[in-house]
């Protein structure tokens, strides 16, 4: 993750933390209510973050692609020492732990989901709009990272990826993105995706440039939403512009500050080569 996307949960976490004092003010911790003021207080911003997400996201008009069968078998793809499989309900402590490394907004949202009984691994890994796999090393039998298709109801597909951070600096994310998105290619027809990077993680755009990814732009980061978030934001942080950042600003034609408050929008096209070897096909 990058210190610029972990500064922005961390302010935003203060933020947080601060309405949540305003929603109890006045009310002594003494108090035998206040537990449950505090309960009620942290579960009325989650569901107001929960309906304004719902109000931005677009009405789905297409069917998800139908990945059931895909799902079923134990691999999807092979390739030189590692095994994509789809993922599975014993993957969830695993899943658990690699998106935690990297957000501190998923840390809060698996723990307000846990006091709700509710699966953010149900609904983020295991929908039916959704095609997650598991990046497994065949030689140690053990797996090493995520990716996945997030909507397949969408118009442009977008991928997820994350590696245990054991396993990083591998050469493991081109190879497993390659092998991935040519097996999605030869089943679907679908040859364009997109992948939203971190402008100051650079090992994630040199694997997608590795690809051969075309920076396309600037989209919206999941922690800033709006206007004026974005705004306090690259004000208080203009000094994280670096040399990079002056370089992705002046390809992108846009003012530095606005890589502060965004991410890079990457688009891919197949057949990908990424030196992972011949893929070897399961079906």
């Amino acid at each position: 993750m990058g210190s610029i996307y972990q500064r922005a949960q961390q302010e935003q976490a203060r933020e947080f933390r601060q309405e949540i004092l305003n929603k109890l003010e006045g009310l002594p911790a003494d108090t035998p209510d206040w537990r449950e003021a505090l309960k009620n207080a942290i579960d009325d911003i989650i569901q107001a973050e929960e309906q304004s997400a719902v109000e931005e996201q677009p009405a789905i008009e297409k069917e998800p692609w139908d990945f059931s069968y895909e799902k079923s078998q134990s691999a999807f793809v092979c390739g030189d020492g590692i095994v994509i499989r789809p993922i599975m309900p014993g993957d969830q402590e695993f899943y658990r732990s690699v998106r935690m490394q990297y957000s501190l907004i998923y840390r809060s949202a698996y723990y307000a989901a846990e006091d709700k009984k509710e699966s953010l691994f149900l609904n983020e890994a295991l929908s039916s709009e959704v095609f997650y796999c598991v990046i497994c090393d065949s030689k140690e039998n053990q797996p090493v990272g995520y990716l996945g298709i997030k909507d397949t109801s969408a118009d442009l597909w977008e991928i997820a990826i994350e590696l245990d951070a054991k396993h990083t600096r591998r050469g493991l994310g081109p190879q497993s993105i390659c092998l991935y998105l040519n097996e999605i290619q030869r089943l679907t027809g679908k040859g364009e995706f997109r992948a939203r990077v971190e402008v100051d993680n650079l090992p994630s755009q040199k694997c997608f440039e590795r690809l051969g990814a075309e920076l396309i732009g600037l989209c919206d980061s999941v922690v800033l939403k709006t206007d004026d978030e974005k705004k306090r934001f690259e004000e208080k942080n203009l000094s994280l512009i670096d040399k990079h950042m002056m370089g992705l600003a002046e390809r992108l034609g846009v003012e530095p500050r606005k890589l502060l408050s965004h991410v890079l929008d990457y688009q891919l096209k197949c057949p990908l080569q990424a030196g992972g070897g011949k893929a070897q096909h399961n079906h």
